[in-house]
């Protein structure tokens, strides 16, 4: 049954508690004109606004298949990589600093791989010389895991 003081529309983006980008749903008419078209968050729901939805829909939906298989191939290259990073280190044999996310990316990038450092779980500071396995984080929930070599610069 439709209540004539509502409207059909097609949300652009996700609205909380009413639906996600791409959907069509029913609204109040008062709500549609006062809230969600003024923040451009809908469209009324005409054919060419939800074939536009479907369209994009597809779209994203290719996108998202095409970058899960290129991270499963980085996944399957990075898994075991080895990364050296060499680091001053005090008469003890304690590093100065800690190694960060940004200076193992470096290495990484050095060898052709391009990741982002909250990739990479740390789940303690790394503070001295020697070996540590770490698990790198990659999108789509897939993981890698990596070994970094802190040598004595």
């Amino acid at each position: 049954m439709q209540n004539i003081f509502c409207m059909k529309v097609v949300l652009l983006k996700n609205v909380k508690e009413i639906g996600l980008e791409g959907t069509v749903v029913e609204v109040s008419e008062g709500y549609a004109r006062n809230f969600l078209f003024p923040q451009n968050l809908a469209v009324q729901a005409s054919e060419q606004a939800i074939k536009a939805a479907q369209d994009k829909k597809v779209r994203v939906a290719k996108k998202e298949k095409k970058e899960l298989v290129g991270t499963k191939k980085m996944a399957a290259k990075l898994d075991g990589v080895e990364v050296l990073i060499k680091a001053k280190v005090n008469e003890k044999g304690s590093l100065f600093g800690a190694v960060n996310p940004k200076e193992i990316v470096k290495a990484l990038k050095a060898q052709g791989f391009v990741i982002e450092p909250e990739w990479i779980l740390i789940s303690e500071p790394i503070k001295e010389i020697g070996k540590r396995r770490l698990i790198v984080d990659l999108p789509h929930g897939l993981e890698a895991e990596i070994e970094v070599i802190i040598e004595k610069e």
